[in-house]
């Protein structure tokens, strides 16, 4: 968590611009939150080819207690990283948000933290040699 989904029809996307989506969400993310990079989760699902070309549907699942401009510019860098990495007019890429409290998700075993208390976490995170 947080957890990026993109959907499109089949074929539409190859592995380069899969990798450089994946980037560009978790650079959006980190950027606007301050979340780590380990944090944030990409996937990718297609759907049977369908008429009428192109068309993106982005679902990014963040945590709760994040303002609505933030939810606002994640949308907006996300869809235009999507026009950026393939061509789609920004009118056919369509993206939601939905927020989820941090005490509801684990992530390495441990339940995550409020957002703003990521440092704490990091810190209490048990490292293996």
């Amino acid at each position: 968590m947080p957890l990026y989904r993109c959907t499109s029809s089949q074929g539409v996307l190859n592995d380069t611009q899969r990798a450089a989506l994946a980037r560009a969400f978790t650079d959006i993310h980190c950027d606007l939150t301050g979340a780590p990079r380990t944090f944030v989760h990409v996937q990718f699902l297609h759907r049977p080819a369908q008429p009428g070309g192109m068309r993106f549907e982005l679902h990014a699942g963040i945590r709760a207690g994040r303002d609505r401009a933030l939810a606002d510019a994640i949308i907006a860098r996300c869809k235009q990283a999507v026009a950026d990495q393939t061509g789609a007019p920004l009118e056919t890429i369509i993206m939601r948000t939905s927020s989820t409290p941090a005490s509801w998700i684990l992530e390495g075993g441990r339940v995550l933290p409020e957002p703003g208390e990521e440092a704490q976490w990091e810190a209490e995170r048990p490292h293996h040699a």
